[in-house]
């Protein structure tokens, strides 16, 4: 994986692709995008743990809380 141009933090089609190959990239993102709903949900499909990056508003978001608990879930099923 190559390295995060912090210059596209706040482009979303660059975090989406980020986030896609590693979930934790969501902690070089903008504010804005660690509020952007569908940017947080894809970074925690590709690593739960990501959800420690999201926007105060989305660690209280029920949704978002939910499929960051399922996914470790699963994960942890897995092994």
């Amino acid at each position: 994986m190559e390295e995060f141009d912090f210059n596209l933090s706040n482009d979303k089609e660059y975090v989406m692709k980020k986030v896609k190959e590693d979930g934790k990239t969501l902690d070089f993102a903008s504010d804005a995008l660690k509020n952007d709903k569908e940017v947080v949900m894809e970074a925690i499909l590709q690593n739960p743990v990501s959800l420690e990056f999201a926007s105060n508003n989305l660690k209280n978001d029920k949704e978002v809380v939910m499929a960051s608990v399922k996914k470790v879930r699963v994960d942890s099923m897995l092994c």
